[in-house]
């Protein structure tokens, strides 16, 4: 299992606050709020439902997500690349 570096992972997340909106998450990142809403959909950003359209990210399970993303799996890559979907 491949795990990013976990002292680059803090400082990178020393100043963020500890219930952050998917625009900072997104914002940090660098990616757009669909693809933040599709991770959070997915289950790979757990995140609090605070109304229909209100969802915060707790820092400690962006911080779990950031240290594991590079087993994420995107089954849309996989298929742009014609690799075959599991079968689990």
């Amino acid at each position: 299992m491949t795990v990013n570096d976990p002292k680059l992972i803090d400082e990178l997340l020393k100043d963020f606050p500890d219930l952050a909106t998917p625009q900072e998450v997104g914002d940090l990142l660098r990616v757009g709020m669909v693809t933040i809403n599709k991770w959070i959909r997915a289950g790979h950003i757990p995140a609090i439902r605070a109304g229909l359209r209100v969802n915060r990210i707790p820092k400690k399970q962006l911080r779990d997500f950031l240290l594991n993303a590079d087993e994420m799996k995107d089954p849309e890559a996989d298929e742009a690349l014609g690799k075959e979907k599991d079968s689990d």
